[in-house]
């Protein structure tokens, strides 16, 4: 995991040798004499991996859990810490989002070691693998799913590691704590305009004139009125007859008729 390094150089790595496979050889041969095989010296390592996993460095994460599988590795046993190692470096390479890296280490390396293919981190690492190389959202959370066939390799897993298995995704890197997780929340200022609508529309309801109710009484008319409407009646009635000469007329327009 030596390009996975962000910051400082080697201390095994000899800056005036040149870049060749020799120095990177002997470079890697002086590393090896020195590795540290006491008895939990891998668990901190492994706390400066989570810890850098749990900054979103997950460069310089897979660095530090590269040491870790080196110190295991050194020890020569095949412990449980060391599958668990293994399936860390997968989990971390694939929410970095290197899918063919991931697949390479596995098939390249971690394979190698005989004791691993019957672990459940082996089975973990490969259903990983192969969801996020097929793309296949629907296999990626069965694999990591609390009741899938896997459950038993994610409860052995650190806690933080566990977190990133649900953060890796078919493609890309893995997405961040908060991503997705926020809305965009109206502003004051559009609230504010919204209130002051409303308001208006309140005002303008208020506003409007009510239209006058037409009472009953009004619509009838008193005696009084009835009996002048009536007389002016008959007086233009009487007008009209007397115009057309049908009137009644008292004074000579009777024969006088003696019956003597």
């Amino acid at each position: 995991k030596r390009d996975y390094r962000r910051t400082g150089t080697s201390a095994y790595a000899d800056p005036n040798s040149p870049d060749s496979a020799e120095a990177l050889e002997r470079a890697t041969a002086l590393a090896k004499q020195n590795v540290i095989t006491d008895s939990f010296a891998h668990e901190t390592l492994a706390k400066v991996g989570c810890e850098l996993l749990g900054r979103g460095h997950h460069e310089s994460a897979l660095y530090a859990f590269g040491a870790v599988t080196s110190s295991l590795e050194a020890e020569g046993y095949a412990t449980i810490s060391l599958s668990r190692a293994y399936a860390t470096e997968t989990i971390v390479t694939l929410a970095a989002g290197d899918v063919v890296a991931a697949k390479s280490d596995f098939q390249g390396v971690h394979l190698q070691r005989t004791s691993y293919l019957s672990s459940r981190e082996c089975a973990l690492a490969e259903d990983l693998i192969r969801a996020c190389d097929s793309m296949d959202p629907e296999a990626l959370d069965e694999a990591r799913g609390r009741g899938g066939p896997n459950r038993g390799a994610m409860a052995n897993l650190d806690p933080v590691v566990r977190e990133v298995v649900g953060t890796i995704r078919v493609s890309g890197r893995a997405r961040g704590k908060d991503a997705g997780a926020r809305k965009a929340a109206p502003s004051s200022k559009t609230g504010a305009v919204a209130g002051e609508q409303q308001q208006q529309q309140r005002q303008a309801g208020s506003s409007v004139p009510a239209e006058p109710q037409q009472t009953k009484g009004s619509a009838i008319l008193s005696e009084e009125e009835l009996a002048n409407d009536t007389d002016a009646a008959f007086d233009e009635m009487d007008g009209i007859m007397n115009s057309m000469g049908l009137g009644d007329d008292d004074d000579d327009d009777d024969d006088e008729i003696d019956l003597t």
